[in-house]
């Protein structure tokens, strides 16, 4: 009884690690979506499709922790065994996803420095890049030498006016730099918090499945 209740409250918290994690996700991918909808048509990929796909993992993530919390504190035998299940195909998908994360992270730098230069040769569209992401031209403000008489307003932290853009009022980082950094934290912290879910979702599944047999014993 002792460890079937330690157990039973074991699950429950480490549920609501994981709904918690979910909702991070969710948080973090609607956060990204937002931050980068100002810049979508300059990238020659559909880079939208990644906070998306973060956001309903999370959802997915959410909504069974949320379900493993209930099922283990009531200790409902068809409700544990289904948590089961979920957990052991959910922890499956979601390793080989963090797989192909992890060996992406080694280009995702590059990748979003090459979206930058190509998208500086269209500067009727590269501002949105320098407001979204605060920097300035692709290394910084000396890439706008011989092309502009004076720098554009988006290279200041307050571009009211064309004029107020000069010399050290404007950024100092280049866009090339400031969004290959974004990317590689934004996916460093994607790759955390899976190695995280993965962790709970296989302690998870092996505790429901003891929590079931041990429900199964008192009937």
């Amino acid at each position: 009884m002792c460890v079937t209740f330690i157990v039973k409250y074991i699950l429950f918290f480490v549920n609501l690690v994981f709904a918690l994690a979910g909702a991070t996700l969710v948080g973090v991918g609607v956060a990204v979506l937002v931050q980068i909808s100002d810049i979508l048509d300059q990238i020659p990929v559909n880079l939208n499709a990644i906070p998306i796909t973060i956001i309903v993992f999370g959802s997915i993530i959410f909504a069974i922790g949320f379900c493993g919390c209930y099922g283990a504190i009531n200790q409902s035998r068809w409700l544990l065994t289904m948590y089961a299940v979920v957990m052991a195909g959910l922890a499956a998908g979601k390793l080989y996803f963090a797989i192909i994360l992890f060996r992406g992270l080694s280009n995702i730098r590059e990748t979003a420095e090459g979206w930058v230069v190509d998208a500086f040769r269209n500067l009727d569209l590269f501002p949105a890049i320098e407001f979204a992401f605060s920097c300035c031209g692709t290394t910084g403000p000396s890439s706008y030498d011989g092309i502009y008489p004076v720098l554009p307003p988006t290279c200041c932290p307050n571009p009211s006016s064309i004029t107020e853009c000069q010399g050290n009022d404007a950024f100092s980082e280049g866009c090339v730099s400031r969004l290959g950094s974004y990317f590689e934290v934004f996916g460093d912290a994607i790759a955390g918090v899976l190695v995280l879910v993965i962790t709970a979702e296989v302690v998870g599944m092996a505790f429901s499945v003891f929590l079931c047999c041990a429900a199964s014993k008192k009937r």
